[in-house]
């Protein structure tokens, strides 16, 4: 998977890296720890790391992989989707942990399939 998303069907995925190691916010300069959900901003030279506020995600919410009929139906309601990908030390390469969904869509999704 490269930085610029997840393909599927020609179609490129935004993506933001729930991070495995601290950082900081390139923006605010706010502490970032393992498992914080950032975004990464290209600008000329360097990457750089924005938390979620400064991102403007403050108001989405994490949807772990696991439960199949949930994420389809949180995906199908939430009008802004991103592909939440981790380091993998092991694999060497970005595993997806879930998505980052609005959370009238998660809740929607959850009532819909009886799942807490």
């Amino acid at each position: 998977m490269s930085d610029a998303g997840e393909t599927s069907g020609g179609k490129t995925k935004p993506v933001v890296y729930a991070l495995s190691r601290a950082s900081r916010c390139y923006s605010c300069d706010k502490k970032l720890v393992p498992g914080d959900i950032t975004k990464l901003e290209h600008a000329s030279e360097d990457r750089e790391v924005l938390c979620q506020n400064c991102a403007g995600l403050d108001k989405l919410e994490v949807l772990l992989s696991g439960n199949a009929k949930v994420t389809r139906l949180a995906s199908k309601y939430s009008s802004v989707k991103f592909t939440v990908v981790r380091w993998s030390a092991l694999w060497k390469t970005y595993e997806r942990v879930g998505l980052l969904l609005e959370p009238e869509a998660i809740a929607k999704a959850r009532q819909e399939c009886g799942a807490s």
